[in-house]
């Protein structure tokens, strides 16, 4: 499976963190739908969340509501989160872009020190706050899309 498409409902804290057997780990009350390619994952009304996918995976979409989002030991080549509300993504142990999409909503991405990203806006009226330096080689893109959206990005010192 190459494609993770993942809808969270009602969680307050959501984990997602990568496999080494892969394997996907999900609540035993999940909707669960997967061919060789793509899995669809529906959580509903469980206040923290735990989702495991493989390690290596292609693509991931999270669409998620007013949460704290972890994602730990993950590659990607492309994460999309579809947020409303305020939602606080703190990464470790991952590589590749991540898109954020909102509208007028707020987003903290909390990034380890020595994290290496550049930054890109889309979108109309939309904003980052960032005080870390940018690496304009780097392949961890973090781009902001969407309308009337601030995404603060942080150390965990600073957030």
């Amino acid at each position: 499976m190459k494609d993770y498409d993942i809808n969270v409902k009602g969680a307050q804290n959501v984990k997602v963190f990568g496999t080494k057997d892969n394997t996907i780990v999900a609540p035993s009350d999940v909707r669960l739908d997967s061919d060789r390619n793509k899995a669809d994952i529906d959580i509903k009304d469980v206040s923290d969340v735990k989702i495991g996918i493989p390690e290596n995976a292609e693509k991931i979409e999270l669409n998620i509501t007013d949460s704290k989002i972890a994602v730990t030991d993950l590659s990607f080549e492309e994460f999309e989160i579809d947020g409303k509300g305020e939602i606080t993504v703190e990464i470790d142990g991952t590589n590749g872009p991540i898109d954020i999409n909102m509208i007028g909503g707020t987003a903290t991405l909390i990034v380890p020190e020595g994290f290496s990203f550049f930054t890109v806006v889309k979108g109309k009226n939309n904003r980052i706050d960032s005080d870390i330096a940018e690496d304009h080689s780097s392949a961890n893109k973090i781009e902001l899309n969407g309308k009337d959206t601030v995404l603060l990005i942080r150390h965990p010192s600073a957030s």
